[in-house]
């Protein structure tokens, strides 16, 4: 049983919102929303590795990576502003915390069996519980282990890498990255995709290591920053904002040339192929963070543009609800149960169809909040999580 102290314990309000983390919230969507169509598009048609589409090749190297990361270290800001702002009202803080996502990886598991197998939140909701034994560490240690895992994730690799090339008789990985997703078979029937997709789900998960690591950096990452407190008056914080963007934008490039090096050095040459490999498994971490800090040199240095990044607000506040509808709206479109566009589609096609659902998300959003606080999915989670919330309509003035 959670004991409330006094003044209960309460979901956050619209004032003690920071407004910029729902404009990166909101940014990451979009690219989300891009990356999985071309995703479900792909599988669907058979993945291609030697495409020169423009747009394939935009998508692979500016988002591909990067937002599903950006997510991954917005959830751990989430969880500092939670368990922060729970530990002043209730007396067990970590026990709301697993409960929060207990009802989350529920969320995950509906999703993985009614919608799609490329969810995320039932990966977040079990890794998130690895947080909580961070939650009252310092930001030095914090930022040593950060550090740490770093290296780790880089040098593990290298390693492999030295061991291939010494050892001739190491195996073949080449048909590593080959993966079929039974489920986006154009000729199953929606109940038959149920089954699919959790088969799919465990070959995934079976392999998921990776995934969880990078995405276990990226929520200490965000923990870090709540605790170095970067969000807080973030006018007074412009030089360290600078140094952030001047650094994330260093180490970007230098992963993005891996692009560079795909396009100029020999396939055969498999030493610089895998430097290439290596460079571009980290680009998700430094792309997201070069991102997320050109995001806030904006918002910091440029007013008249807060305007603008403002749009990304609403859809920030719902993301876990748009998250979820772009999931559902993309499959019905693109999978063979649906409306089946996934075989004719071209990808400019996709693109355009990301944008458009994207800009249907927006609207959907504004005109929710308009009349309730939460997006429908946030407020159940939120019920689920606190208990009884006093949830009401917004009161619209009647105009004289």
């Amino acid at each position: 049983m959670i004991v409330l102290k006094e003044g209960q314990g309460q979901p956050m309000s619209l004032k003690e919102r920071v407004h910029f983390l729902d404009i990166v919230r909101g940014f990451a969507m979009l690219g989300i929303i891009i990356v999985n169509y071309y995703l479900i598009v792909d599988s669907v048609k058979g993945f291609d590795m030697v495409s020169v589409d423009v747009f394939h090749n935009l998508v692979s190297w500016f988002a591909e990576g990067k937002f599903v990361t950006l997510f991954s270290f917005l959830f751990g800001v989430g969880f500092m502003i939670f368990m922060d702002r729970a530990a002043q009202r209730v007396e067990n803080p970590t026990k709301l915390f697993a409960r929060r996502l207990s009802i989350l990886l529920g969320f995950g598991v509906l999703h993985i069996t009614f919608v799609w197998v490329g969810d995320i939140l039932a990966f977040y909701a079990v890794t998130g519980f690895l947080l909580l034994a961070f939650y009252k560490h310092t930001p030095k240690m914090i930022l040593r282990w950060i550090i740490a895992l770093i290296v780790i994730q880089f040098l593990t690799p290298v390693f492999t890498m030295l061991y291939n090339v010494v050892n001739t008789a190491a195996p073949d990985m080449s048909n590593f990255g080959e993966f079929a997703l039974s489920s986006h078979n154009s000729g199953l029937i929606y109940l038959e995709s149920i089954g699919a997709r959790w088969a799919d789900m465990l070959t995934m998960a079976a392999s998921s290591f990776p995934t969880v690591y990078s995405m276990f950096i990226m929520f200490l990452l965000g923990v870090y920053f709540v605790k170095m407190e970067f969000f807080k008056k973030m006018e007074a914080k412009k030089s360290i904002w600078k140094r952030i963007w001047i650094i994330s934008t260093i180490a970007f490039l230098i992963t993005q040339s891996s692009m560079l090096l795909e396009l100029i050095i020999p396939f055969e040459n498999m030493l610089w192929m895998e430097i290439s490999s290596i460079l571009g498994q980290n680009g998700g971490l430094t792309g997201s963070v070069f991102y997320m800090s050109t995001l806030a040199m904006l918002f910091i240095h440029v007013p008249q543009l807060r305007g603008v990044l403002m749009i990304f607000t609403k859809v920030g506040r719902m993301s876990l609800t748009c998250y979820l509808l772009h999931t559902i709206i993309g499959t019905t479109l693109f999978l063979g149960y649906g409306f089946g566009l996934a075989d004719q589609i071209q990808s400019s096609g996709t693109f355009m169809i990301g944008l458009a659902v994207y800009v249907v998300l927006m609207i959907f959003s504004t005109l929710w909040l308009r009349w309730f606080k939460n997006g429908p999915v946030e407020f159940i989670w939120r019920k689920l999580t606190y208990g009884k919330i006093n949830e009401r309509p917004k009161v619209m003035k009647k105009r004289v």
